[in-house]
């Protein structure tokens, strides 16, 4: 009878550790394929900062040009504006400027047309019978004689 139990406590001592070894193989396939998700996100994450870096530096370019344009009209401005503060001081400078005056004085003055007089009146249809819209049957036999 002793080795009964001896038996038997080796049956239930290999299905306890088989079931302890499942587990254990679980929870480790469970954590490998937990680890390569988070590998995978993170890959993810950074080739979609690198891409957001890449935009953000091309944006920026594309700011510092526009500035740069900016920058040139405003110098540009400026210089006019010096130009026609020194020539005001000169008085060589017309009310409208220089770009407006030559189109100013090439301009044609408006024809003023000729009020004409109507030789023949127009018909006078505010009478109530007349028009198209009489409602009467006696205006549309006098029409359709005519």
């Amino acid at each position: 009878m002793d080795w009964l139990i001896g038996v038997v406590l080796v049956l239930v001592g290999a299905v306890i550790g088989f079931f302890v070894a499942k587990y254990v193989y679980l929870e480790s396939t469970k954590s490998s394929k937990d680890n390569q998700k988070e590998q995978t996100l993170k890959d993810v994450m950074v080739q979609q900062s690198l891409t957001h870096v890449a935009q953000s530096r091309k944006v920026a370019e594309q700011l510092e040009q526009q500035c740069q344009i900016l920058n040139q009209n405003l110098d540009e401005y400026e210089k006019s504006l010096e130009l026609l503060n020194s020539d005001a001081q000169s008085s060589n400078v017309s009310f409208f400027g220089e770009h407006a005056s030559p189109f100013l004085q090439h301009k044609e003055q408006k024809v003023k047309r000729d009020k004409d007089s109507a030789d023949v009146q127009p018909l006078d249809f505010s009478n109530q019978s007349s028009g198209l819209f009489s409602g009467s049957e006696k205006a549309a036999a006098e029409k359709q004689s005519k």
